[in-house]
């Protein structure tokens, strides 16, 4: 008669890095004489039993690896060989669970501490702040230095020589799409800021062909525009968000090269408490910067929480009842690509990554029909400071759709968007409500998800 080998639970379930027990019950007439175990088909290891009992518990510790992927299933053999050398087999399955559920907020933690860190992009976004700010002291006629400028992008000194109120390790510049630096996009727009700044400030009023100030109509405010027309404020700042803040989560940290399945995710990066590829998502996270619990629709009194890109998506979340709901759309995949990081979930990681990379598109695609209806409005009531101010929006927004290198429209068909349907030779002046809506047709052709909300947008 052969030695009986049973067990209770021989269907065992933990997450990677864990130890899951497996009891056994031993039962041999003729006395136990060895049990071994063979993982997947692999070479039997003796297990350590008392030789010669009749009856004995057994509990085996298993450890899944911390590499192990998300459903991995291993079969382990048990074979108990009696002193007559009759044998029982038993194959329990050990299959690889979640270590964690999806959060509600984008909050990741490990022995009790945050694993989340993004200190460097946050510095970064402080720096266009910076940027912004004092761009913005040309629209009301102050002059503006090039050379602040430049500091301020390649962080001089580590403050920007001077121009900021913090020090930081960062700069913009070295995260800057490289073709724009090769062409030094930025640069020449700052050169060619400071130069029309002068004239702003002698009160020199913009004209088709001559740059300088012109009056918002319903402000009353002034802005700093070039010889044609277009807003140096908007430009720069959104010019900056397209070139570094997209460029860097579409080209660098969603890349394989940052979050592929072959960069570490088990053990820590040194002296940190995350992983590299956890991380790497993290610092994408970073660059949208949105409050941590930001959801859709999100609420008025909490607009000041969120800037930049996840200002923009809260632009268009919302419109006709929320159709886009862009804001949930990104945070979702986040949340959910980050959870599947931790699982080793890495089939999951990849198809949030997908999503990421159409709902990113989708914000600038619906931001720049955005402010393609208001310059049509704007145009129609007469009001050219305003329409010159809202179409350098929507070249900034239809700009940032280049940087994508799974981007949704072609460079040759967004070049003429930018430079001929927003007025031929790339002259604001031209401007036509035709032309705009050739452009607005264009895009909503490319994005389907706009067209219900088009004309609300």
């Amino acid at each position: 008669m052969p030695p009986g080998l049973s067990g209770d639970m021989l269907q065992v379930e933990g997450p990677r890095g864990t130890t899951v027990s497996i009891p056994l019950a031993l039962d041999a007439e003729a006395g136990v004489k060895s049990l071994t175990l063979a993982v997947d088909g692999g070479g039997p290891t003796s297990l350590s039993v008392t030789t010669g009992t009749m009856q004995a518990n057994y509990t085996h510790s298993f450890d899944i690896p911390g590499a192990t992927t998300l459903g991995t299933v291993f079969n382990l053999v048990f074979t108990l060989t009696d002193e007559e050398d009759a044998i029982t087999r038993v194959t329990a399955m050990v299959t690889t669970t979640k270590s964690i559920d999806t959060p509600s907020t984008y909050e990741f933690s490990r022995n009790g501490e945050t694993s989340v860190s993004y200190s460097g992009q946050i510095e970064r976004l402080d720096q266009l702040e910076a940027i912004k700010a004092y761009i913005k002291t040309a629209d009301g006629g102050a002059v503006v230095s090039e050379q602040v400028f430049l500091d301020m992008f390649a962080n001089t000194g580590g403050d920007g020589a001077g121009n900021f109120t913090f020090t930081s390790t960062k700069q913009l510049k070295d995260k800057t799409f490289v073709p724009d630096l090769d062409a030094q996009l930025f640069e020449d727009m700052f050169a060619r800021a400071a130069a029309a700044s002068v004239d702003g400030n002698a009160g020199v009023e913009a004209t088709n062909g001559t740059a300088g100030l012109i009056v918002r109509e319903n402000s009353g405010n002034t802005v700093l525009v070039d010889e044609n027309g277009r807003e140096f404020t908007q430009f720069i700042e959104k010019g900056l968000m397209g070139a570094v803040l997209y460029n860097q989560i579409y080209n660098t940290y969603l890349t394989d090269v940052r979050i592929g399945n072959d960069v570490e995710n088990f053990e820590l990066s040194e002296g940190k408490n995350y992983t590299a590829m956890e991380h790497h998502w993290d610092e994408a996270f970073g660059y949208w910067d949105p409050p941590l619990d930001f959801t859709s629709p999100w609420p008025s009194e909490r607009g000041s929480e969120d800037r930049f890109w996840s200002h923009y998506s809260n632009t268009v979340d919302n419109v006709n009842n929320g159709l886009l709901g862009t804001n949930s759309l990104i945070m979702t995949a986040l949340k959910e690509g980050r959870t599947a990081i931790v699982n080793n979930d890495l089939a999951a990681k990849d198809t949030q990554r997908d999503v990421l990379y159409g709902a990113f598109e989708l914000v600038a695609a619906g931001t720049a029909v955005h402010y393609i209806n208001d310059t049509i409005g704007f145009l129609g009531e007469g009001k050219t400071g305003e329409a010159f101010h809202v179409l350098s929006e929507a070249w900034a927004f239809t700009n940032a759709l280049r940087y994508s290198p799974q981007r949704t429209m072609d460079l040759g068909e967004l070049e003429t968007i930018m430079e001929t349907d927003f007025g031929s030779d790339g002259n604001f002046w031209n401007a036509t409500v035709l032309g705009l809506n050739t452009a607005k047709s264009k895009i909503v052709a490319a994005f389907p998800d706009l067209a219900p909300v088009q004309d609300d947008l």
